[in-house]
């Protein structure tokens, strides 16, 4: 899979299609702070049996709450989407409200609604966009796109991987990127589903987007699916992929061989081939060695990639998460039962921690605003 930034072209095909609008049509109140600056369907193949959902974004870091109503056109009768207003944490990361309401085939009109955290207004503005609900079994003859298989976290390191039988395109979005279009992190064509994936390079919230079609349809696309996902800090349980390469036979016993991972910290990794563990040579981020055979097709299936542990430190840490600092990080303070801390290193979601003598206690920022997943995220190690 050859992944790029998003290309004029496809940047022009997205805002036809309504996944990359930059400016929807919104209606403010007076005095408002807060907009909808994007919402497009977390789904375009609606069926009866189908949760009418919307991908939103906002105009703010701060924290935003959305409400969704959808108006039959036909009959004119008003219906909730939501139950009540949502709270997305940070405004400006994609967010998909859940729906509770089962709607009729036919032609609608939502009215998206969004205030600042806590305001007590009815809104501040709201987007207006219109889609169908078909008929269950309306589009059988595509792309089934139920079940994808994408997760709602990742950890830094690991990789988005599609399952179904059809063809898929998979497109990030990284809100965390100034200019929107080079925010999209897209494929190049489309692929079976185990080869369709993407791996996180650093946390944050993306929105997932991915196209199917059927193999033999000559459309750009069936449908689509869009979705947010957490990524936090931390070592993924995802090995990386080794490449091993058999040199010469030394004795007429043993051959040299290299094995490179593709990560970019293979020394949290130790590499064993047939038994025999190799060397890490940091000059050139590789493992090395003589293994005890001459097969090369055997060395190449012997090798094993194993995570190096950190030891086990039997210490309590008492974690106090403060306050939002720009409204994707926060302070932390850690405390370490012991009587010597200044012989433990502490990290919380992949961030060292500094060590303050004068207070006994480790603090730092950290980039997340989840407490509970700061407080879970905190390594103490011995130095």
């Amino acid at each position: 899979m050859v992944k790029k930034k998003m290309s004029m072209l496809l940047a022009a095909v997205l805002v036809a299609s309504g996944v990359a609008v930059a400016s929807p049509a919104t209606k403010a109140v007076a005095d408002t702070k807060v907009a909808v600056t994007y919402a497009a369907p977390a789904r375009t193949m609606i069926e009866t049996d189908n949760k009418m959902e919307f991908a939103l974004q906002a105009s703010t870091n701060e924290a935003v709450e959305y409400r969704v109503w959808a108006q039959n056109v036909k009959t004119g009768k008003w219906i909730e989407l939501t139950d009540g207003y949502q709270l997305s944490e940070v405004g400006t990361n994609p967010f998909v409200p859940a729906t509770i309401a089962d709607l009729e085939a036919g032609s609608y009109k939502a009215s998206i609604w969004v205030r600042k955290a806590g305001s007590e207004a009815k809104f501040d503005s709201y987007a207006v966009r219109n889609f169908k609900i078909q008929k269950d079994g309306y589009f059988a003859e595509r792309a089934n796109m139920d079940e994808l298989g994408i997760k709602d976290t990742y950890k830094v390191g690991e990789s988005v991987t599609l399952q179904g039988d059809d063809q898929y395109k998979l497109h990030i979005y990284d809100p965390s990127v100034p200019v929107r279009a080079e925010g999209w992190m897209i494929d190049d064509s489309y692929e079976g589903a185990e080869a369709t994936t993407y791996k996180f390079e650093k946390p944050g919230v993306y929105l997932v987007d991915v196209w199917g079609k059927k193999a033999d349809s000559t459309n750009k696309y069936d449908g689509w699916v869009l979705k947010a996902v957490t990524v936090t800090e931390g070592q993924s349980t995802e090995l990386p992929t080794a490449t091993v390469t058999v040199g010469a036979t030394m004795t007429g016993f043993d051959r040299y061989v290299e094995v490179k991972l593709d990560t970019d910290k293979p020394e949290d990794y130790k590499v064993s081939v047939l038994g025999t563990e190799l060397e890490y040579v940091a000059s050139k981020g590789i493992f090395n060695g003589v293994v005890n055979s001459t097969d090369e097709e055997a060395i190449k299936a012997g090798a094993e990639v194993k995570l190096v542990a950190a030891p086990k430190v039997d210490v309590d840490a008492t974690v106090t998460v403060g306050a939002t600092m720009t409204g994707f990080d926060r302070y932390v303070e850690v405390k370490l039962d012991t009587e010597t801390p200044q012989d433990y290193k502490v990290t919380v979601l992949g961030t060292e921690l500094e060590y303050v003598e004068s207070k006994g206690i480790f603090n730092g920022v950290v980039n997340s605003t989840d407490e509970e997943a700061i407080k879970a995220g905190a390594v103490v190690e011995a130095k």
